[in-house]
């Protein structure tokens, strides 16, 4: 087992590099998965908008937008004073200004808006508090016809009862996404960097031109040197694989433990691993440098991660893209997780779909072993 000794020697000492990789890879997958917990919440409950109100009307209409404004949202009275609101504005101290502006009751009481709104820059709150004035003022502006005065149509609107939603746990996630999905989302670009990065140097340090007239030279057969070096390459991205597993369990615990679809989460990633393996061997074998691995791999693993949807949504891919992205494997990979993140129960077509993505991801594992082997048998006879 000398090659295979060999190979785990250099891969100590390439060590560094892959806790690198890994230490950025946490915390990535970590913020992201923060920030996009965080925004889904957002996205499907009530919201407090920080509001900065310039009344300039200071009419009974205004005053009564004013007080349903503040049991809803947090609401501070400002003066027109632009140079603060702005301020405010650009240091998100305040989201949204609204200013009411002078004959807002006329207007209001006529079916017109007289409110202006301006938002923080890149903000959407602005859209959400529209919309509740809109609606406010309309429901006024109705009692207010039918007779009422325009405080009686202030209560009465404040006395209808709020619709109740209940939303149906069709994916069994109650609506939420699981944090871990984030963390196999991103685990094949890891798998990339790493093995391509650590592994492909591995190879590329057997294939000097002394390291290999010594083995070729040696006593151990040229089939046992090919196994021992597979075997190896085999074990090392084995190793990273479980130690992913692994971090996983210990950033997510009983959450991803008693997941229905670990195991599918498993069988992907494990596949996308020895895809990985293959393009970290293809790197070694065909890089003239070793500095040549790096400037490679980058450009690669970023590329298969964007086209296949790690780092932007498959959904918002034109359709051009999308039957590119449909030749690498790692579009197929982000089916699968993007699958197994939409449903707590793969079963029926949903089950079809996600064997028929891992067996496309199969394919290309004999693709790109017929590859490798093309190009190990150029190196050999290569003098």
């Amino acid at each position: 087992m000398t090659v295979f000794k060999g190979y785990f020697l250099i891969f100590k000492r390439n060590l560094s590099t892959a806790i690198l990789y890994f230490a950025i890879f946490i915390a990535i997958a970590i913020l992201l998965q923060a920030a996009n917990a965080k925004e889904a919440v957002g996205d499907f409950s009530d919201q407090k908008v920080e509001v900065a109100i310039v009344d300039s009307d200071k009419s009974e209409f205004s005053d009564c937008l004013v007080n349903y404004l503040k049991k809803i949202h947090n609401v501070s009275m400002e003066d027109e004073d632009k140079a603060k609101l702005s301020e405010q504005l650009y240091y998100k101290g305040n989201y949204v200004v609204l200013r009411i502006v002078n004959g807002f009751e006329e207007k209001a009481l006529s079916g017109k808006n007289g409110i202006l709104l301006t938002n923080s820059p890149g903000s959407y709150r602005g859209i959400y508090l529209e919309q509740q004035i809109n609606s406010f003022i309309s429901n006024v502006h109705t009692y207010h016809t039918a007779g009422y005065s325009i405080t009686e149509s202030f209560r009465k609107v404040q006395a209808q009862k709020e619709s109740k939603v209940s939303i149906m746990d069709i994916n069994g996630h109650g609506g939420e996404v699981p944090g871990y999905s984030y963390y196999f989302q991103f685990l094949t670009y890891l798998f990339i960097c790493v093995c391509g990065e650590v592994l492909g140097k591995v190879l590329f340090f057997f294939r000097e031109r002394a390291v290999k007239n010594r083995t070729m030279a040696s006593a151990v057969s040229l089939l046992r040197q090919n196994g021992e070096s597979i075997f190896a390459f085999v074990a090392l991205g084995s190793l990273v694989y479980v130690i992913c597993l692994l971090l996983a369990v210990l950033i997510y615990g009983k959450d991803l433990l008693e997941s229905t679809n670990l195991l599918w989460y498993m069988l992907n990633s494990f596949i996308n691993m020895l895809g990985a393996l293959e393009i970290a061997y293809l790197v070694g074998m065909l890089a003239k440098k070793e500095m040549q691995i790096n400037m490679i791999i980058v450009p690669v693993s970023l590329g298969l991660c964007f086209l296949g949807g790690v780092f932007v949504p498959l959904n918002v891919m034109g359709e051009q893209i999308k039957n590119i992205a449909k030749f690498l494997p790692t579009y197929w990979y982000m089916t699968v997780n993007n699958l197994l993140t939409d449903y707590a129960e793969i079963t029926g077509n949903i089950k079809t779909e996600v064997l028929t993505c891992i067996g496309i991801q199969v394919l290309f594992l004999f693709a790109l072993a017929g590859i490798v082997l093309a190009a190990a048998k150029y190196q050999q006879q290569e003098r």
